[in-house]
């Protein structure tokens, strides 16, 4: 059966839909009030799930996953890209050319699964760079609202510039650090590590057994290969696309 038709009964309900939605944001409430009461041992953990929820929630908006309009999916892309301080326009470009083309030498995405580690750990932060012009050689006619991003991006670190050294709060850059500390490892957590355990690893299998304790994150690295066989799961239901489909082919990334 094709993969599509195999998993059209896993979407959201609507409740998970308004939770998968709202993680982000609720978390990055929480972000700024830890900051600004300066409980920073709180704070920084808060901004590193933070990034990791809208990194989430841009993968399933790049599949289309959340069961939202096509216009509402868009602006869930651009502002979960925001969070990261990406263009997510721009890393869905890239995204679908490696679901496309795992592993081969134009899936510029998956290219540090293909490297030895030293090269991922040099290389690994201008990686992302390097994703950004690829998306707009790949896909120049969403080159307009890449540009958009990347300008609010730019808009957005100036932001938190103009309030370190306006205000003196350091609320804003602290979360720039983290989330260029994520984006900097993401060759790491997000391709390396992903593509070179296989779904029988230990860490794997213990992640598979332990997802419900937070879905989003943890059936993204437990899931990893099931995802590639079925994108329009939504990552919260991995879990249960595990139970109820087919097992992808052994050799599928």
């Amino acid at each position: 059966m094709n993969p599509s038709a195999a998993s059209a009964h896993l979407r959201l309900s609507a409740r998970q839909r308004v939770l998968e939605l709202l993680r982000p944001w609720l978390l990055l409430l929480g972000y700024a009030a830890a900051a600004l009461a300066g409980l920073w041992w709180l704070a920084v953990p808060l901004a590193v799930a933070v990034c990791l929820a809208a990194f989430v929630q841009m993968h399933d908006a790049m599949h289309h996953a959340l069961g939202l309009p096509k216009p509402a999916n868009a602006r869930v892309l651009t502002l979960s890209g925001l969070l990261l301080l990406k263009s997510g326009h721009g890393m869905q470009v890239t995204h679908l050319r490696h679901h496309a083309r795992c592993l081969h030498p134009d899936d510029p995405e998956g290219a540090p699964a293909t490297w030895r580690f030293g090269r991922v750990l040099w290389q690994g932060p201008y990686h992302i760079l390097m994703l950004r012009r690829e998306s707009l050689r790949l896909a120049p006619h969403t080159r307009r609202i890449q540009l958009l991003e990347t300008a609010l991006t730019l808009a957005l670190l100036a932001g938190f510039a103009l309030l370190y050294f306006g205000l003196g709060s350091a609320v804003g850059l602290v979360y720039w650090a983290v989330a260029f500390g994520m984006s900097a490892t993401l060759p790491i957590w997000a391709a390396y590590i992903p593509h070179h355990l296989a779904a029988r690893h230990p860490a794997v299998r213990t992640a598979s057994a332990v997802a419900q304790l937070w879905t989003p994150v943890v059936s993204s690295f437990a899931f990893h290969h099931l995802h590639h066989h079925y994108p329009r799961v939504p990552t919260a239901l991995l879990p249960r696309a595990a139970a109820e489909l087919p097992p992808p082919p052994a050799d599928a990334h």
